[in-house]
């Protein structure tokens, strides 16, 4: 024989080998106990057992639909289960039961999809990693025109190897062998074979698990919760057909991250009992209205989404992941969550497992909070909240890593007239700068408390002294409690008893340029300034800043400095030793340092208040008569020296 011949012998020989190794495992685990030739209604019908659930099938006129219409995985259960499951839900006998409720138990006993028990423990099996093996673990039943599909779990040898303690927190009780839900899979009779799909026999009844919020409405420990998500309940017209035609019916629909009521979504939710609420909240009720109720409708929003996560997490997956699980609208990480779960509220499309410690969202986490829980006081706040920008940057909803801020709140009785009901759009923007002016960049308790220093907002920095907060026109309001009435570890709220006048940024009558046409004593340095062709410069608004040390005419004078014998060049040199571009300095001492002037050469700042320091490079030192003149694009400190 040829050399080639006899690797085409050997070749053929293994091939045949490896068939009959596959076939072996085939057979193994694909073992038809009946005859491909009968669809599943046919082999149910042979069997006497399951007459009772062939004739739901049949009063419902789905004989032909089931048994050729699909492939499907049959989950079937004996004639006194079917019978024992209606009398239950208080239906003297099948022929009295609404044909809706027989439909909707019907298809939960039909998985679309053919699964032997090899195929249901491979898939888990498989999923090796993340979320990937509680995926598995969920199979989809038979939708029907408005009977949605429904999402079922089954678990295998494997599971209960590996996530038993998930069954038992998910169930409240152990679990063995092949079960779905709580109803276990018979040992003798499964993977029945027929033309259209497979059949496995149940030994118990098969629990029909309710939509998350309706398995939350049902639980009394989470009533709080459920009157919460109640309140988020809104009604939609179903889907267009292929045919453009709307359906008009009326589908349930919640106004959070993911509806819950959709069967075809999968969540997880926490929800806090009762206790767990009401111990939380009880310290702040007097703010409000002295009843749970009383909580503001966006709170319990945030509250719900902070709470609610994508895909079904079992207890293992919380744990592994801890502490990076995150919520779907909020991804803030949520630690220690594991050892709070102390029940769980199994629904078709998800968990729900109770919780002994309140979560708390973003908002309540941060200084915003204080806006809305205390509402009874600051309710001008809350709807100046609703009604336009004025809660912006107060809380970051991402990470819980929310900047710095301090509030200077009026309450509503030092709000005045008009209330913001009243504002027309103009004056409503105007009170929205005016609140914004008083909240502050800062954490002021990290910075030892309020103390005399001039304060950074949005809208120019704010002087606090002896009590009253001073703003750039020299208006001032005064601090009504030396403590904050909120605290979170972003910030606090105090409150005054005014408004503080906004800067507006934009204002070209009030640049650094604009201060030092105005002041008589600058007008050598501003006809220098003019020479120089800096003027344009000095006078751009928004993102640039700048801080000059702006000598009068004295000081140059002394020096014998001729500003009109100047050419250009040398009244730029000139002035931009004067010139600090993009940064604030000021003089309460927080800044101590270095900081290059127009030239790029460095000026070194000491000391505080009008007793500050500037020492150029060559080490001649000026201070100033007059400091902290505020402009919309930067400060003005006066100086009667020149460098």
């Amino acid at each position: 024989m040829k050399k080639s011949n006899r690797y085409v012998v050997a070749l053929y020989v293994l091939m045949t080998l490896l068939s009959m190794s596959c076939s072996k495992d085939f057979d193994e685990h694909y073992n038809p106990s009946n005859r491909i030739d009968k669809n599943i209604v046919q082999v149910l019908d042979e069997d006497p057992e399951f007459k009772e659930f062939v004739k739901l099938i049949d009063k419902l006129g789905l004989r032909k639909t089931l048994g050729e219409g699909a492939i499907y995985t049959c989950l079937v259960q004996k004639n006194d289960q079917v019978i024992e499951f209606f009398k239950n839900k208080g239906y003297a006998s099948i022929d009295v039961v609404p044909e809706p409720v027989l439909r909707e138990y019907l298809n939960s006993h039909f998985i679309n999809g053919m699964y032997y028990k090899y195929d249901i423990e491979k898939r888990y099996k498989d999923a090796i990693s993340g979320l990937n093996p509680t995926k598995a673990t969920y199979y989809t039943t038979r939708a029907e025109n408005s009977i949605p599909a429904k999402s079922i779990r089954i678990f295998t040898p494997s599971f209960f190897a590996s996530q038993q303690d998930d069954f038992k927190t998910l169930f409240n009780q152990t679990g063995g062998g092949f079960m779905v839900e709580t109803a276990k899979i018979s040992d003798t009779k499964y993977d029945i074979d027929a033309s259209n799909g497979v059949i496995h026999v149940l030994e118990s009844q098969l629990p029909i698990r309710p939509r998350m919020d309706l398995a939350i409405a049902a639980d009394p420990e989470i009533s709080i919760f459920n009157s919460w998500l109640k309140s988020l309940e809104t009604y939609v017209l179903g889907p267009k057909d292929e045919f453009g035609r709307v359906d008009t019916t009326l589908y349930k629909s919640y106004s959070l991250s993911r509806n819950v009521a959709n069967e075809g979504v999968l969540s997880t939710f926490f929800a806090p009992t009762n206790e767990a609420v009401m111990k939380y909240f009880e310290p702040y009720l007097p703010d409000l209205y002295n009843t749970i109720d009383s909580l503001p409708k966006n709170i319990k929003t945030e509250i719900l989404r902070a709470t609610l996560l994508a895909d079904t997490w079992y207890k293992s997956d919380i744990v592994r992941n801890n502490p990076e699980l995150r919520t779907t609208t909020y991804p803030q990480i949520i630690t220690k969550i594991g050892p709070i779960i102390v029940g769980s509220v199994p629904a078709s499309n998800g968990i729900i497992y109770k919780v002994n410690k309140f979560i708390e969202p973003p908002k309540l986490n941060s200084v915003e909070g204080g806006v809305y829980m205390k509402k009874r006081y600051y309710g001008q706040w809350n709807v100046m909240f609703e009604k336009t920008a004025l809660e912006d940057g107060l809380s970051d909803g991402l990470l819980y890593q929310h900047s710095d801020k301090t509030i200077l709140l009026q309450p509503d009785a030092s709000w005045g007239f008009p209330l913001v009901e009243d504002m027309d759009a103009d004056a409503l923007l105007l009170r929205m700068q005016q609140c914004r002016t008083g909240i502050l960049n800062i954490d002021v308790r990290k910075d030892g408390g309020l103390r005399r220093r001039y304060y950074p907002t949005e809208f120019g920095y704010i002087l606090f002294e002896n009590g009253k907060f001073t703003d750039y026109t020299g208006k001032s309001v005064s601090l009504l409690k030396t403590q904050p009435t909120w605290e979170r570890a972003n910030g606090a709220i105090f409150e005054i008893d005014g408004f503080l006048t906004p800067m507006n940024k934009l204002d070209l009558d009030r640049t650094v340029y604009a201060l030092v046409t105005k002041d008589s004593q600058f007008s050598l340095f501003k006809d220098a300034l003019v020479k120089s062709g800096l003027t344009g410069e000095l006078n751009l608004t928004g993102f640039f800043t700048y801080t000059l040390f702006a000598p009068t005419n004295t000081a140059i004078q002394a020096a014998n400095i001729s500003v009109p014998g100047m050419t250009a060049d040398e009244a730029k040199t000139f002035v931009s030793k004067y010139i600090i571009p993009n940064r604030y300095v000021f003089t309460d001492g927080v800044f101590q340092g270095d900081v290059p002037d127009k030239a790029g050469n460095f000026l070194k700042i000491t000391g505080s208040w009008e007793n500050f320091t500037i020492t150029n490079t060559a080490g001649k030192s000026v201070r100033p008569t007059a400091a902290n003149l505020q402009g919309s694009n930067g400060v003005v400190h006066k100086i009667n020296q020149v460098f």
